[in-house]
């Protein structure tokens, strides 16, 4: 062999692999069955030498169309990891959306506020019915008084820090609807409020001899959180209810509006733990409230609850994380100009 021609063989490969994708023409074929059938997709390797010979034709993968197109569909969606700012976690049966921890948390000490605060009202019925004789008329002033706890706790404190709470427990609910409801809630306690009052000085004036009025401390702070409570809600309805008050000066009342809410309300509870000791003291003789009877330790039990509920009120009131955040229904509202937003 000459050595041009070792050097013509060199340059030529001896073995060429080439693959060649061959395909039908994608039709669908009806079966006797009524079933359709994807024309095969066959991709060929041919091996061919140096001088142009098919050396073999392998067939390396047969799918039908309907795979191709499931694989395609497979590679382009890529599976979501948000959804509306909300991160999903990877779970056995699928995708779950996590909750905000701060809402959970807030879900947590919200249900717990409610039971400590229906727990709370529970045990001063209790307290009033087994020990001190249940309630009455002005017939019987001393049982005429035992109104005046339960109107109180159930009013002035239940009430009052549901209707402080109701922005950040209802979250979801229009901003109209919750003024609303704070409205109507904050009046509700006032009533009660007002008969509590009525039944205290009523116990007083018609006891024989007659009990003096307004001498003690917690009648002071009691009086003077009630006095707030009024002031705010005549106040809160002007400013934020009544329709014709401009926009700068609701904005101004709000931070006011905000803190005397807070502040009559946290005088309710100072001035019910004081009213709680001092029925206590005068009340509890037989054996002495010294000696911590059944009916004084269920006393101390409902002051420790009065200052709970009141603790988690205001954390769950203050807290910036638990803000509720406006919702489409709000801000539609508000670009409408009604004057009440």
């Amino acid at each position: 062999m000459s050595k041009d021609s070792d050097i013509e063989q060199a340059a030529v490969p001896a073995n060429e692999i080439k693959v060649e994708s061959v395909a039908t023409t994608p039709e669908e074929q009806l079966t006797s069955s009524g079933t359709t059938t994807g024309t095969a997709v066959t991709t060929v390797i041919s091996v061919t030498n140096g001088g142009g010979e098919k050396a073999a034709a392998v067939p390396a993968l047969q799918m039908t169309a309907v795979e191709v197109s499931a694989v395609a569909a497979a590679e382009q969606v890529q599976p979501a990891t948000t959804v509306g700012g909300i991160e999903l976690a990877a779970s056995k049966g699928g995708t779950k959306s996590t909750m905000d921890p701060a809402l959970i948390n807030f879900k947590v000490l919200y249900v717990l506020t409610q039971l400590c605060g229906l727990t709370m009202i529970v045990l001063v019925g209790t307290w009033i019915g087994q020990h001190f004789g249940g309630l009455g008329g002005s017939s019987n002033p001393k049982l005429e008084f035992n109104w005046h706890p339960l109107f109180m706790t159930i009013g002035f404190i239940y009430l009052y820090g549901n209707s402080i709470l109701v922005y950040r427990g209802f979250r979801t609910t229009r901003k109209k609807t919750l003024k609303l409801t704070h409205a109507g809630i904050h009046m509700a306690a006032f009533v009660l409020t007002v008969i509590a009052l009525k039944t205290v000085f009523d116990s007083h004036n018609l006891n024989s001899p007659p009990i003096p009025n307004m001498y003690s401390l917690h009648s002071w702070l009691g009086l003077s959180s009630v006095i707030i409570f009024g002031l705010q809600y005549v106040a809160g309805f002007v400013a934020f209810l009544a329709p014709g008050l401009r926009e700068n000066y609701k904005i101004a009342m709000m931070p006011l509006h905000i803190y005397f809410g807070l502040f009559g309300f946290v005088l309710a509870i100072a001035s019910a733990v004081m009213g709680i000791t001092e029925k206590a003291i005068f009340a509890i003789t037989s054996p002495p409230y010294s000696t911590l009877p059944p009916a004084g330790v269920l006393a101390n039990v409902i002051g420790v609850l009065y200052v709970v509920f009141g603790a988690l009120v205001v954390y769950l009131a203050t807290e910036p994380s638990y803000r509720r955040k406006p919702i489409p229904e709000d801000t539609a509202l508000l670009s409408s100009n009604s004057g009440n937003e």
